[in-house]
């Protein structure tokens, strides 16, 4: 039996799946440091490599990275056109988006379809479901966490990402100053309650439990997860579950290129998954690690 209070903590690569490079990025970090799973997008070129990876890999818990924002869609643009560019990218506005899903018909029928063929690609891998989230947390959108809370239910998910970290201890220690994603960090607290909101209703009509974390970090300090500032999180995780998510192997990458990058701005969130500091400080605290079926058979069975 699991000790009470103990913290419980899943660590996450995002972007599973979008290139070579961050695919061996996540492969180094769960087989030399301290990452326990990954969110696969299922339309980058990277996507089946990273999925003969996890088969060859099978503690590295593995979910769904349901893009409907800036990268690839699966569809090709020909049966989205209302969602996609000529390049077949999404839209890199998140609020001019946000209204197209809200307000356009044809984008929410050809949205839906894209989530629909999302989900069935990731089941015809084979792998266990490990969880959802969504690339840019946009799977909170009102219309696209709709649609996803039903095809959880087709394909029998019952994990879900709902971000919530607290920024005034973000800041205290050492945290990066205000920006835009901490202006995204705050917006996605109003959509949290409404998504808490849907599930709260969901159990009350006999619907099946969906299991999220109490919190989860990464927006506020958003590609700069350096092994500092993990070594100070982990003192203050505010959960009994908890998930901390990481793009290992993007870092900069698509803000610059590489000729200008200095060797401090590469791949800093990789160095933190393997700094022997922050395993130690994960057993100093005693926190249990696992990806997100073991973090929530921890968490049900401390709950009696």
């Amino acid at each position: 039996m699991p000790a009470k209070h103990m913290k419980l903590l899943i660590i996450n690569a995002d972007d599973f799946g979008y290139s070579s490079a961050v695919n061996d990025a996540v492969l180094r970090a769960h087989t030399n440091g301290v990452l326990t799973n990954a969110s696969l997008m299922v339309a980058e070129p990277g996507w089946r490599e990273a999925v003969a990876i996890a088969k060859d890999n099978p503690r590295l818990g593995v979910g769904l990275h349901v893009v409907t924002t800036f990268d690839r869609s699966l569809l090709p643009r020909g049966e989205i056109p209302h969602l996609v560019s000529a390049e077949g990218k999404f839209g890199t506005d998140p609020f001019r988006t946000g209204l197209k899903y809200a307000f356009s018909t044809p984008a929410r029928q050809e949205l839906r379809r894209e989530l629909e063929a999302q989900f069935a690609r990731f089941a015809e891998t084979g792998l266990p479901w490990s969880h959802v989230d969504g690339h840019q947390h946009y799977h909170m959108h009102p219309v696209v966490w709709d649609n996803v809370l039903d095809l959880c239910d087709r394909y029998g998910v019952h994990r879900l990402r709902v971000p919530y970290e607290e920024w005034c201890p973000h800041r205290k220690d050492g945290g990066d100053g205000p920006n835009i994603d901490t202006v995204g960090g705050f917006f996605l607290r109003v959509l949290r309650r409404r998504c808490l909101r849907t599930l709260r209703a969901r159990k009350q009509l006999g619907g099946k439990a969906i299991f999220h974390c109490d919190r989860v970090y990464g927006q506020f300090q958003t590609s700069n997860m350096h092994s500092e500032y993990m070594v100070r999180l982990l003192d203050r995780l505010g959960g009994g579950t908890n998930e901390a998510y990481f793009h290992p192997g993007t870092q900069y990458a698509r803000a610059l290129p590489r000729d200008q990058q200095t060797e401090s701005m590469r791949d800093v969130e990789l160095k933190a998954l393997l700094s022997p500091a922050v395993a130690a400080k994960i057993e100093l605290n005693g926190i249990h690690t696992g990806n997100y079926a073991e973090i929530e058979w921890m968490s049900r069975t401390e709950q009696g």
